[in-house]
């Protein structure tokens, strides 16, 4: 017997597959980005594309049917031959009260606030096509290490709820012959554990915490973040003077008259679960307060069997108790380090983005520890120059707006950040900004040889110095403070788990263009694979200029791709 016709129009259906670096915002304009027929990755890879999609009238939903949906309601099927793991999920639009400062440069979308496209939802499967307005899935493919390498047809077929054909769109995957390698930039984005303690109401180091912080830690892993923010002490970041934010210590301290002592079972805790995230670098939590170096971090211990706090905002940097408890604890963590075999994967942090008018209260910090931390890599975010100059850090992170001065000096171990600071020609993800802009980072530290990139906001989720709590899903600036996209790049799902970003996803892709040009450096020489990038972009790309179209990643990956195939 032959099947009913679905209630659903076809011919009403616009379903195209677009590539991963557009934005698509619920309008009614038509479509302008082009239609893909074709993607490619390594093998290990995770590419992904998007589905446009809208309906084309008006939809009148009768009860006779199954619809039981005022817009027409469908199901999607994504599938391959390939040995691949498929991840569909919506593409929803999150509110931006700040998406720009008031000064900006040609380079973004929109300066207007409104709804932008970042948050990918997990879904059923089942979604409705809303009529005459954009809407968009994120389709993503892990491509397995040991997959077979060749042509493969990706099928996409809509059907509605009466399980009846609607649409059907196929793409072209090709499978390179070659394994992406092993990411070798380290690349942290800062974790804030006192953070997810405070949107779930969960009481930190409570078993909950724990199953929630590893769920966050595996996310942040599975995307290319190889360090970890580690916070020995409540982490003396972004918090008014004078408050505080939730009290995340790892290291239990007792405090008897002038001696103290220590104890690591948090830290190893953590350190065991870090480690079974597979993460491989830990950066120690900041020494000493932001901007400047002035106080000393909050630290709890206990006294004659009483909880207090012991140092804060109170105590001065300099102070002989401060100086005299680092003298102490120091010591004792670096030999704990090298115990548990992570000293070599170890960087500290005396203070974040110290400027000129405080190089004397961070130069004095710095000499305090410097002994005690003379074998490890002492990094911290900061762009005056003089902090190199003088030796004062050997390790300097400086903004992508002023590396290449840091470089011209000859910076033995090139690191590279962005934070809000950096709205102007740069890289950088906020929520106005297009996707390529984002991307782009991957083949500029490539270029310039970056051994790390570091930024402030993996999970942040308080208004800016921790004044108070936000919900990421209605506040995306930190109260006004920086635009939207600056703070974080997860949000907190409802069953503890990280909710990714686009940002994130597409964050991921430019690091796997490094990893991809590190290959074929691998047989083609460093000399060879400069000039291809800066000869398929058409300029030679710095950290203020590279390609504002898309085309050029699909060029220089289709290249980069073939060549590798070839070898």
């Amino acid at each position: 017997m032959e099947r009913e016709l679905s209630v659903i129009d076809p011919d009403k259906i616009e379903f195209i597959p677009v590539d991963s670096l557009q934005k698509i915002f619920m309008k009614k304009d038509p479509m302008t980005c082009k239609k893909i027929k074709k993607i490619s990755g390594l093998k290990g890879e995770h590419i992904s594309f998007q589905l446009a999609y809208r309906y084309n009238e008006f939809f009148y939903s009768s009860q006779m049917r199954i619809q039981r949906t005022k817009n027409p309601c469908v199901r999607i099927e994504v599938y391959t031959k390939a040995k691949t793991e498929i991840n569909i999920r919506r593409v929803i639009c999150v509110p931006s009260a700040y998406p720009a400062y008031g000064e900006s440069d040609e380079n973004y979308i929109s300066t207007e606030p409104g709804l932008y496209p970042d948050l990918l939802e997990n879904f059923d499967g089942k979604f409705q096509l809303i009529p005459y307005y954009w809407r968009s899935l994120w389709v993503e493919l892990d491509i397995a290490e040991d997959a077979q390498d060749g042509d493969y047809a990706v099928n996409i077929v809509l059907r509605d709820l009466d399980d009846i054909v609607v649409k059907k769109e196929q793409l072209e995957l090709h499978i390179v012959n070659a394994i992406l390698p092993k990411q070798d930039v380290i690349h942290t984005e800062w974790f804030y554990s006192d953070c997810l303690s405070d949107y779930y109401h969960i009481p930190v180091f409570s078993e909950e915490y724990w199953r929630i912080t590893e769920n966050f830690m595996k996310t942040a892993v599975k995307r290319g973040i190889n360090m970890i923010l580690t916070p020995l002490f409540t982490l003396p970041l972004d918090t008014l003077i004078g408050k505080e934010r939730t009290t995340v210590q790892l290291v239990g301290v007792k405090k008897t008259g002038s001696k103290y002592t220590f104890d690591f079972r948090e830290l190893d805790r953590w350190i065991e679960l870090a480690e079974k995230c597979q993460y491989e670098y830990f950066e120690m939590g900041h020494l000493f307060s932001q901007w400047g170096a002035k106080y000393a971090p909050k630290i709890i211990a206990t006294e004659n069997g009483k909880e207090k706090q012991i140092f804060g905002w109170n105590t001065k940097a300099n102070s002989r108790e401060y100086q005299d408890f680092l003298c102490q604890f120091l010591p004792v963590l670096v030999k704990y380090l090298k115990k548990r075999g992570i000293a070599e994967r170890t960087y500290f942090h005396i203070s974040d983005e110290p400027n000129n008018d405080n190089i004397d209260t961070y130069r004095e910090a710095r000499e305090c520890v410097r002994e005690y931390l003379k074998d490890f890599p002492v990094i911290d975010a900061l762009s005056n120059i003089s902090f190199y100059k003088e030796g004062i850090v050997d390790y300097p992170v400086p903004t992508n707006q002023h590396v290449l001065e840091f470089l011209a000096q000859g910076m033995k171990h090139p690191w590279v950040y962005y934070c809000s600071g950096e709205y102007m020609d740069v890289s950088n993800r906020f929520f106005a900004m297009p996707s390529f802009r984002n991307r782009i980072l991957g083949i500029q530290l490539y270029l310039y040889e970056i051994e790390g990139f570091l930024h402030w906001g993996y999970n942040y989720y308080n208004s800016q110095y921790s004044i108070r709590r936000i919900d990421p899903y209605r506040v995306t600036d930190a109260d006004d403070a920086f635009p939207s996209g600056d703070s974080f790049l997860v949000y907190p799902g409802e069953d503890g788990n990280a909710v990714e970003s686009l940002r994130l996803l597409v964050l991921e892709e430019g690091f796997e263009d490094y990893r991809a040009l590190k290959l074929l450096e691998q047989y083609k020489g460093k000399k060879y694979v400069h000039s291809l990038v800066n000869q398929i972009a058409g300029m030679d790309i710095t950290f203020e200029k590279y390609p504002t179209k898309v085309e050029f990643f699909e060029n220089l990956r289709t290249r980069v791709n073939k060549e590798l195939d070839e070898i």
